[in-house]
């Protein structure tokens, strides 16, 4: 019996059985297994199981080469004002700086007026005031301070050079006459002097006396005065000149 079996193996009949077994086997297999060909096919939790924990964090790499500048943009808005800060520490001084050349002269201006403090009243120049004196208490001599001039002389003048000048407008000269005078031309509104003169012009003159050989007038640098003989109660008012020489 088994010498007939012997007869009939061979490695044709073997292969073939074997090949019978596996596709039998093979197919029970495959009927209990599922091909995965999506991961929608397996669970959620399935699939976070499967997840590993995240690994460390590398170390950076080395820079790589800097890139080209790219192109300008466009100009943006204008910003607000800012709060104006503090204000900054002083600096340090400047070196001097080198000296200018001089500046041409300026033209020449015209006299002060007045002259400056100290000086002498210019030969040919006039300075002008007024006088008074009211309500002699007294008949007597009135000494009556005419003038205290402003600017000074440069020397006192003597009486032949001091004139008095009454309302008509006349002098009153040592003959005791009244005259035109040939050195006061101006009038009480208007006074005026020849140079090296004193005039004395009269607006009124009350109860007194201004005869040549009754007045008195001195003149110094600074001013002047006269005597004037008067009643009880005379007055008078005027104006002067006086012009340098």
């Amino acid at each position: 019996m088994f010498s007939g079996v012997r007869r009939r193996l061979s490695y044709a009949n073997v292969v073939a059985t074997f090949a019978l077994v596996f596709a039998m086997s093979g197919g029970a297999l495959a009927a209990s297994k599922y091909l995965i060909t999506s991961s929608k096919q397996i669970k959620p939790s399935v699939l976070s199981s499967l997840k590993g924990k995240a690994g460390k964090t590398g170390t950076a790499g080395a820079n790589g080469a800097q890139g080209p500048a790219g192109a300008q943009g466009p100009a943006g808005p204008a910003g607000g004002v800012g709060p104006q800060g503090p204000a900054g520490a002083p600096g340090a001084k400047g070196e001097t700086g080198v000296e200018g050349k001089e500046g041409k002269a300026g033209k020449a201006g015209l006299p002060g007026s007045p002259w400056s403090v100290g000086g002498t009243l210019p030969s040919g120049k006039t300075e002008t005031g007024v006088w008074a004196f009211g309500e002699a208490k007294q008949a007597g001599v009135v000494i009556l301070p005419v003038a205290s001039f402003p600017i000074e002389l440069a020397a006192p003048l003597d009486p032949f050079h001091a004139h008095f000048i009454n309302e008509k407008g006349l002098e009153i000269n040592q003959e005791e006459e009244e005259v035109p005078s040939t050195v006061c031309k101006g009038t009480v509104e208007n006074p005026t002097a020849e140079p090296g003169n004193l005039c004395v012009y009269t607006s009124a003159l009350r109860r007194a006396t201004a005869g040549s050989a009754s007045l008195n007038i001195i003149v110094g640098r600074t001013g002047t005065e006269m005597t004037v003989p008067s009643e009880q109660g005379g007055e008078g008012t005027g104006t002067w000149a006086v012009t340098a020489e």
